[in-house]
């Protein structure tokens, strides 16, 4: 077997809501890329919020993901008037296992 592989995906968050990864994955890490606005960014699994990103996050921010397992899928829901950019390191299960 061979060891798990991240991941990423650079997240616009002026986008209303988007799907990072559409199944089981774990969250290594959220880095901004750009300040985000004054909105709290919801971090779903599904439907169910399991993280938060802080308002205002600024430049350079390392949010730890801790391997949390997201069961059903991955997506960053920011508010509609949300800005900014992220990017989410995840890794993806395969049959069971991640990598």
């Amino acid at each position: 077997m061979s060891a798990p592989t991240n991941q990423y995906a650079v997240v616009d968050l002026s986008d209303d809501s988007t799907t990072v990864y559409p199944g089981p994955c774990l969250l290594v890490g959220i880095h901004t890329q750009a300040t985000t606005s004054g909105q709290v960014c919801p971090i779903k699994d599904g439907t169910t919020t399991v993280f938060a990103l802080s308002a205002s996050s600024p430049l350079g921010d390392w949010f730890e993901g801790f391997d949390t397992r997201f069961e059903t899928s991955l997506i960053v829901d920011p508010d509609n008037s949300a800005t900014g950019t992220i990017t989410v390191i995840y890794q993806p299960f395969h049959d069971g296992q991640v990598g």
